[in-house]
């Protein structure tokens, strides 16, 4: 800000809305996680800066990064004052006392690292979000807040100091209530109202140890609850058969919790995702070689809602017929997780639950043979499954797109039969596909990211003779981590090019060693504003890819129309798409990002197309 910008500021009362600094982040009006408050312009600093504030008696909005280290002053009283946002300020404190701010809705105090307590409430009757994320000295919240009637989302996320939440006598209308990753939060707060409007309850990574039988009574409509990793949670006092609406329960990582009751849910309950799962969090995803091992617990199940989409019974110490019988009538199932149980074999109970989509049996160590599945799996997932010797037929699934069974001991029985029977399925022509199989060991490596240009010249009549590319890759991928294939749209032949001879699929037998492979059907390149395949004679693959994937491009012939490849079931969430396919809109090329493994947590970079 020049000086004259300055002294029109401190000199100026009308002003409704001031950011300091001028400029405001992107998204949500965040700073950088690197923000340095020193690094502000002067004017931020300005000593008379905060007396200048406190007589803006019209200010509505008000942003200010980095706020020094003292308090508002006491005159500090903007009666229309709607929002105030203080991301990374240096107070100990807000300000003293009683403050009467009638119209104040937000209160955005984010990051304020130095911050030990709160305001008192009663003098902003009108408020409705409060954030203090990451408030890591704040000790106190002031009582006043439990009797606040306007409150509708309070979070308090990483408060790494605070012990314990007010008493809640008069928050009816709080809808959300995020304490999540208080580390030293042990006492649950007291509830002494009906809470009919509260739907999320965040408690993860808390040092609670007992959950009040009043959530069950008071929080009747709760829909999201999440106490997955409170390492000293013991109890769930009473039962939650109160709890109609609750879709959503998170119990993972709670390795003290007692057995729940067998009535804990009441029949009719909506919940859609159980889990249940111990100590499996910490797991390295992208190495299998010199896991931890995992002292599971064995945690007897209570009767299951009927309505659930999601289980995670992970590290739950599961044995052979351990398996609750109940399990076959989940018609909703569509994602089961039972990875790192002791079971030998699954009975046939599994090929019941008619709706399953995702069955995930990775580090199941004693596991020998693969269940007979239902006819609706879309994907399969077996990894460092170190007993299991064959894959037996899968080739009558005609959903099955995905399979990931990789692990570094020998090969497994029938991995070649199973690729090229998945190919065969006429379905899968208009879906994507990804497999990884086992290739046996192989040696330790630094791993790097390395590009290599493939140019293809394409046959005459491609578009219609084949259905789809076919990548090939060998080596150590990474879990979790993506191949980026850039597909280049070359109009003619280029005598200066490099051309790789392209691979029919059913031509190529040296296919089957590979350990990863994945294949994109034309149909979904149609989608791209750039994809016109009348124009593609020949067709430049950049694949960014770990340095010993050593990758190969195939075609698979056409036995059927080409479809609609939306309709397959993938994971389900943004950020954990096997591929995806996106469009540069500087350029006519498409980039093609392929998670490899069974942890589907995206690491996507959202600058791609920039780079």
């Amino acid at each position: 800000m020049k000086r004259t910008a300055s002294k029109t500021l401190l000199e100026n009362n009308q002003i409704e809305v001031l950011a300091l600094p001028s400029y405001v982040w992107d998204p949500d009006n965040l700073p950088p996680i690197d923000f340095d408050a020193s690094s502000l312009p002067s004017y931020v600093s300005h000593p008379r800066l905060p007396d200048v504030v406190a007589n803006m008696k019209k200010l509505r909005w008000l942003y200010w990064a980095g706020y020094p280290s003292y308090s508002f002053p006491i005159n500090f009283e903007p009666t229309m004052l709607g929002c105030l946002i203080l991301i990374k300020g240096r107070q100990v404190q807000l300000w003293q006392g009683y403050k009467h701010l009638p119209n104040l809705k937000i209160l955005d105090l984010r990051r304020s690292f130095f911050l030990t307590s709160t305001p008192d409430f009663s003098g902003l009757p009108c408020l409705e979000r409060l954030i203090l994320d990451d408030c890591q000295s704040l000790a106190r919240i002031d009582p006043s807040i439990g009797h606040h009637e306007r409150l509708v989302y309070v979070s308090m996320k990483a408060c790494s100091n605070l012990k314990k939440f007010p008493s809640i006598m008069r928050m009816e209308k709080l809808e959300t209530l995020d304490l999540s990753s208080c580390s030293k939060f042990q006492d649950f707060p007291y509830i002494g109202t009906y809470m009919d409007c509260l739907e999320n309850l965040h408690l993860s990574r808390t040092s609670i140890k007992i959950v009040p039988k009043t959530v069950g009574r008071f929080c009747t409509n709760l829909v999201f609850f999440d106490l997955s990793s409170c390492r000293k949670l013991k109890q769930i006092d009473g039962n939650f058969s109160l709890l109609k609406r609750l879709k959503h329960l998170h119990l993972s990582g709670c390795d003290q919790l007692e057995k729940l009751r067998s009535d804990f849910f009441d029949k009719e309950c909506c919940l859609e995702e159980l889990s249940l799962y111990t100590k499996g969090e910490k797991l390295p995803f992208f190495d299998l070689e010199g896991l931890p091992i995992i002292q599971s617990f064995h945690q007897e199940l209570p009767q299951l809602p009927p309505l659930l989409r999601k289980l995670d019974l992970s590290w739950c110490d599961l044995g052979d017929g351990d398996i609750p019988s109940d399990i076959s009538g989940l018609f909703n199932l569509q994602v089961l997780l039972l990875c790192g149980n002791k079971f030998s074999r699954l009975d046939s109970i599994l090929s019941r639950i008619s709706c399953l989509k995702l069955l995930n049996l990775s580090m199941c160590r004693n596991l020998v043979e693969l269940p007979d599945l239902p006819s609706s799996i879309a994907i399969l997932q077996a990894e460092d499954c170190s007993s299991l010797q064959s894959v037996g037929d899968l080739s009558g699934y005609k959903c099955l797109w995905k399979v990931s069974l990789r692990r570094r001991e020998n090969k497994l029985i029938g991995g070649e039969r199973l690729l090229h029977s998945m190919l065969q399925v006429n379905a899968l022509e208009d879906r994507f596909m990804s497999v990884q199989l086992p290739r046996g060991p192989f040696e330790k490596s630094t791993l790097s990211n390395t590009r290599r240009l493939i140019t293809l010249q394409l046959p005459h009549n491609w578009y219609n003779d084949y259905s789809g590319f076919l990548f090939f890759a060998d080596g150590n991928l990474m879990q979790g981590f993506p191949s980026t294939i850039v597909m280049k749209q070359e109009m003619s032949m280029d005598s200066q090019l490099d051309h790789d001879q392209w691979e029919e699929f059913d031509k190529n037998t040296e296919s089957y060693e590979y350990v990863h492979v994945g294949y994109v059907p034309f149909g979904a390149l149609r989608r791209t504003p750039c994809w016109n395949s009348a124009s593609y004679t020949n067709v430049t693959f950049e694949i960014v890819t770990e340095d010993q994937a050593n990758p190969k491009i195939g075609l698979v012939p056409r036995r059927s129309v080409i479809g609609d490849c939306s309709e397959f079931w993938d994971e389900g969430n943004a950020f954990e798409k096997t591929f995806e396919i996106i469009n540069d809109p500087k350029s006519s090329n498409v980039h093609i990002v392929w998670i490899h493994g069974y942890v589907a947590y995206s690491l996507i970079n959202r600058n791609i197309i920039r780079d």
